[in-house]
């Protein structure tokens, strides 16, 4: 089913489903360069947030290289997550809507996997990010239920 045979059901959860996967990609920018601003610049750590206040430490060139690396993972997975929800609004054929939700739910879960134990330290500034792509992730499947019962509709 193409975007312009879609019912307007499907359209909208498509059209919110891009929206949602643009912001969380620009929230997810922003504090992955803050971060890394704060590591490379400032030569400290943030990880979280204390009584209204940002708690940072000091950390020395090859710690903050580690951090880069280490922020790096989440970086690869928000791109993998919008990669698959774009992709699954775009595409034409089942084969690939179901490819493209298998790398959106992947990635997502293993974000949620690494953001939620680190709610403490940096994943505190990942949050609104990984939140975004888990309601993103939450329409792809309902886009997901919604193609394969109009296609078991066509079928029988």
């Amino acid at each position: 089913m193409s975007e312009r045979t879609q019912p307007s059901s499907m359209r909208r959860v498509s059209g919110a489903e891009r929206i949602l996967t643009y912001v969380s990609v620009a929230l997810a920018a922003i504090a992955a360069a803050y971060l890394l601003f704060t590591l490379l610049s400032q030569h400290e750590t943030c990880y979280g947030m204390q009584a209204d206040k940002l708690l940072c430490q000091p950390v020395d060139a090859i710690a903050a290289a580690r951090g880069a690396l280490v922020l790096m993972f989440p970086g690869f997975l928000f791109v993998g997550a919008a990669v698959g929800a774009l992709w699954q609004t775009r595409a034409a054929t089942p084969d690939a809507r179901n490819t493209a939700f298998g790398l959106l739910i992947t990635s997502t879960i293993l974000l949620i996997g690494i953001v939620v134990p680190a709610l403490a330290g940096a994943g505190f500034f990942l949050a609104p990010a990984t939140a975004l792509m888990t309601i993103v992730a939450i329409l792809g499947s309902v886009k997901f239920v919604q193609d394969w019962r109009a296609g078991a509709a066509q079928a029988g």
